[in-house]
């Protein structure tokens, strides 16, 4: 679901925004649009990578303390063919 986010104002140099401007025209996009995609991209990335780390930190828990492994082991893996 996506919704109207906020204005975001940026300033850029001559040089950085003509190149945006050329790569954007290449794909037959506005700067805005353009600009726009590559930040999105960069926020998707950014909240896989806090993700990936915390999965880190959960490993290196469970690694150094054997109780917080034992508990998990007593839960076990979750069965999702047992669902109908």
């Amino acid at each position: 679901m996506q919704c109207m986010g906020e204005t975001l104002t940026i300033r850029l140099n001559s040089e950085d925004r003509a190149a945006l401007e050329t790569a954007a025209r290449g794909q037959g996009k506005g700067l805005s649009a353009f600009v726009r995609e590559i930040a999105e991209a960069e926020a998707r990335r950014v909240r896989r990578e806090a993700i990936r780390a915390d999965g880190d930190r959960v490993v290196a828990h469970l690694a150094e303390h054997p109780e917080a492994r034992s508990e998990l082991d007593e839960f076990g893996t979750p069965q999702t063919d047992l669902l109908p």
